[in-house]
């Protein structure tokens, strides 16, 4: 009976502490469920319930914002594995339909928003022949170019060089693991087939 006397004087104290009554209720059950558990009936009284009730809310208060910041924390786990997957398949995408001037031309302008007299200083070439070999890069993501073969471009080496290149700077979003390896790429200098007048050739003349 005594404890039923102090029912409503929890009631209060746990709707003040909540804001709300079905946090109130919730409290006011782990309340009197805690005094009954740890306490005779005779020493349970008002600033008992009172000190066990603002406890039990600062315990959960804690618990709740624990569960929103692993919520959080999964959600930004999930996010980095989707950035991942989209950063790879673009850089297949761009390894096997670019050629290396092409895909390093492309990343520097979309991704980087370099300008197109940046990366020519960067390429040691002409404003325009970057703007020619952007637009020629995109028209090959666009069409298909499974007849247009790239791989006279590639070197196996320098393949997997630029590939982990491109990749590392899109990861962490920044362009210098990529402008490094611009200097180092033999395969960024001026085309080496410069002795037909094929239109394959002429095509790596500009590319």
């Amino acid at each position: 009976m005594k404890v039923q006397k102090l029912y409503p004087g929890l009631k209060r104290y746990s709707y003040f502490l909540t804001k709300n009554k079905w946090d109130a209720e919730d409290l006011m059950q782990e309340t009197f469920f805690k005094a009954i558990k740890y306490y005779h009936s005779s020493e349970i009284s008002s600033a008992l319930l009172n000190k066990i009730a603002y406890h039990q809310w600062i315990d959960t208060v804690k618990k709740r914002k624990l569960e929103v910041v692993n919520t959080v924390e999964d959600e930004g786990k999930e996010d980095n594995v989707r950035k991942t997957d989209r950063i790879i398949d673009l850089v297949k995408l761009l390894v096997s339909n670019l050629t290396p001037k092409q895909a390093a031309i492309f990343i520097l302008k979309e991704a980087f928003s370099y300008q197109s007299n940046e990366i020519a200083d960067l390429l040691d070439t002409t404003e325009m022949a970057v703007k020619s070999t952007l637009h020629r890069a995109k028209k090959r993501l666009k069409t298909d170019t499974s007849l247009q073969s790239i791989d006279s471009f590639w070197q196996e080496e320098e393949r997997e060089i630029l590939y982990n290149s491109l990749y590392q700077s899109l990861q962490a979003d920044d362009p210098v693991v990529l402008i490094d390896c611009i200097s180092t790429l033999h395969l960024l200098a001026e085309p080496q087939q410069k002795h037909s007048n094929s239109p394959l050739n002429m095509y790596s003349m500009a590319a």
